[in-house]
C-alpha cells in the first residue's frame, strides 16, 4: 500500500513506515524472545516453534449436488 492512515495519523507513506523505529523494535523482540526461551527451556523453545498437528477428517457435506437434471434447469 502506498499510504496508511490510522486513527488520523499517516503511518505509511510512499511504501515506507513513518515515526517507527525499527531498530529498537527488532531488539526488543530479540530481548523477549531470548527471556522465553531461557524460562521455558529449549526443549519447550523447540516443541512450540514446531506443534504437532493433528490429523485433519474430512466432514460429510449436507449440502453435496446431486445428478438430478430436467430440461427446464439444463435446457435439453
Amino acid at each position: 500500500m502506498h499510504t496508511v492512515i490510522v486513527d488520523g495519523q499517516v503511518v505509511k507513506h510512499e511504501h515506507r513506515l513513518l515515526g517507527t523505529d525499527l531498530a529498537a523494535v527488532r531488539r526488543t523482540v530479540e530481548r523477549t524472545v531470548d527471556h522465553l526461551r531461557s524460562t521455558m527451556g529449549e526443549e519447550a523453545w523447540a516443541k512450540g516453534m514446531n506443534p504437532d498437528v493433528p490429523e485433519t477428517k474430512v466432514l460429510d457435506n449436507p449440502y453435496t449436488y446431486t445428478d438430478y437434471r430436467s430440461t427446464w434447469t439444463h435446457g435439453r
